[in-house]
């Protein structure tokens, strides 16, 4: 996988994290992921087209998942509800957006698809065998989450 993929969405992740849901998140280093069965219990699933074509995944625990809504609707959300997953599917949707608009400054022309919310511990997502993912965990005060970033030249 190019790696001027990665880094974009590392930045996004960082900057709309904080600037949505004023959440300070850190990364947590880089791995490779040959299945993809997700740590998590909520998942937003972005597909992209284009220069280069996969999906972005950004998968986060229930309490974290919680948390994001709690501050992105600024009221109290302790319990997975069609709240809490639909901004997980927004705080997707941005992130993946603002990496897009990094791309397309490099250079790339790219198109998103809209956020699909998966929920679940545990969750599998399939997809093609010779698309490459990469898993970018993060930490923050409130439980840690990850990004994985499945994209073809």
């Amino acid at each position: 996988m190019n790696v001027a993929f990665i880094n974009p969405f590392i930045e996004s992740t960082l900057r709309s994290l904080e600037m949505m849901a004023s959440i300070t998140a850190e990364k947590a280093g880089l791995s490779v992921k040959e299945d993809l069965i997700t740590t998590y219990d909520i998942s937003a699933i972005i597909g992209i087209t284009g220069d280069t074509s996969g999906s972005i995944i950004l998968s986060f625990p229930v309490s974290l998942a919680c948390r994001i809504a709690s501050n992105m609707l600024m009221e109290e959300i302790t319990t997975l509800d069609k709240s809490v997953e639909d901004a997980v599917g927004e705080i997707g949707n941005i992130v993946v957006g603002d990496a897009r608009r990094l791309l397309i400054q490099d250079g790339f022309s790219l198109s998103i698809s809209v956020p699909t919310v998966v929920v679940g511990k545990g969750h599998k997502i399939s997809r093609s065998g010779d698309v490459p993912c990469i898993a970018i965990p993060f930490s923050t005060e409130h439980g840690e989450f990850e990004v994985n970033v499945g994209l073809k030249d």
